[in-house]
């Protein structure tokens, strides 16, 4: 059984961030330990605040899972602060021989549209900083257009944006939420440069914590062995199921118009 770390936002409502991952995680059968980057005052309705964890503290539960654990894989989502971006990249640095696999969910605004990073440096910190660390990224098309200015709106535009990431130092770039004739796109390039990409059929609803459970759901694959694509493939599949069974299910929260995603894990 690997040994998983998650470091992102707490999201008390249990939809997304740190709960979501170490739900999905656990589900995939990894041992998993977890740091909060962040404590956030949200529901599935509404999203109201957010106070970064102080790094002093941050770093205190990292040193202990570290020196305690075995970590061998990685998945990073709200990191609030370039002082939180810095100390992640320094254990990461210090335990590199032993981790396997480093997945970053680049979150940077939650999805009633509030940012969720502080610090005019806090995009060139991650940037420099901690890009350089990470084997699989995967941001949406609004954190991708935000991370490298580019305007994502055909698969020609998708590919350049990728580039530009993959030039920073992210060894597999990842594109989630691309939309295209009533289809949802994860599009990547390879290790060649080489756009591929799967697919499936949009659902007309608006869900609550796809990107953490996705990409929390990669990182499990990846653990288990699978190369990158069919990691990717079977990831989209996973959540898709769950999706769909929620949509059917029409389990609707009161006042979001959210679909709740966590019951149908």
């Amino acid at each position: 059984m690997s040994q998983v770390l998650v470091i992102a936002g707490f999201d008390p409502s249990g939809g997304a961030g740190l709960l979501m991952d170490v739900k999905v995680l656990t589900l995939q059968g990894m041992q998993v330990s977890a740091v909060p980057s962040a404590l956030t005052f949200q529901s599935y309705s509404r999203f109201e605040d957010w106070i970064p964890l102080n790094s002093l503290t941050f770093e205190r539960f990292l040193k202990i899972i570290f020196e305690d654990l075995r970590v061998e894989g990685i998945k990073l989502g709200m990191l609030a602060t370039p002082e939180i971006v810095e100390k992640t990249a320094f254990y990461i640095e210090r335990y590199k021989v032993q981790i396997k696999w480093v997945v970053a969910d680049p979150v940077l605004k939650a999805t009633l549209n509030k940012a969720l990073f502080q610090g005019k440096d806090y995009l060139e910190v991650l940037k420099g900083r901690l890009f350089p660390l990470v084997d699989v990224l995967t941001p949406n098309v609004p954190e991708a257009e935000k991370l490298t200015g580019i305007k994502i709106r055909d698969h020609a535009e998708a590919r350049r944006a990728l580039k530009v990431l993959q030039d920073s130092g992210i060894r597999f770039p990842v594109l989630t939420g691309f939309k295209g004739e009533n289809r949802i796109y994860i599009l990547f390039l390879n290790e060649k440069g080489r756009v591929k990409g799967f697919s499936v059929k949009s659902l007309p609803a608006e869900f609550h914590g796809t990107g953490c459970a996705l990409s929390s759901a990669i990182l499990a694959y990846l653990m288990k062995g699978y190369p990158l694509d069919l990691a990717l493939k079977k990831g989209l599949t996973w959540l898709w199921k769950r999706l769909k069974r929620s949509f059917n299910r029409k389990l609707e929260l009161q006042g979001s118009g959210n679909l709740q995603l966590l019951p149908f894990l």
